[in-house]
């Protein structure tokens, strides 16, 4: 029997909705969640959540790597498709053992991409004389 989850049903009207801009963000910052709960996970002994977390954060920076076009990113996303690994990689590293340094290193890589990606999507909306 299924039921009513307004909380999904809002969250999903947000990402159908959204645009591409906000949808990358959106994207990172649900990784950054995962990867901060994960080492919340980790500090109370949880270790079922914390697979869980790691793997949800995993899954989100793999959409990630699956938006890039390689084709008309050339080497800015070959650049990004390696990072998405190499954080995919400590992910699992962090997940084997129990490692928050790791997580708490992906979550500054993570947010300083994050980051990266407002000032780009803010100069695109300033209009050039």
């Amino acid at each position: 029997m299924s039921y009513f989850n307004p909380y999904e049903a809002y969250n999903q009207v947000q990402i159908e909705t959204a645009d591409q801009k906000k949808l990358i963000l959106m994207v990172y910052d649900a990784a950054t969640r995962f990867c901060r709960e994960a080492c919340t996970a980790i500090s109370s002994g949880n270790v079922q959540y914390k697979g869980i977390a790691i793997q949800k954060a995993y899954d989100a920076i793999a959409e990630l790597r699956k938006s890039l076009d390689m084709e008309r990113g050339k080497d800015v996303a070959e650049a990004l498709n390696k990072l998405y690994a190499f954080l995919g990689h400590q992910l699992t590293l962090a997940n084997l053992n129990n490692d928050t340094e790791v997580l708490n290193s992906v979550i500054t890589v993570l947010t300083d991409m994050r980051d990266t990606w407002v000032e780009i999507f803010e100069k695109e909306t300033v209009p050039v004389d």
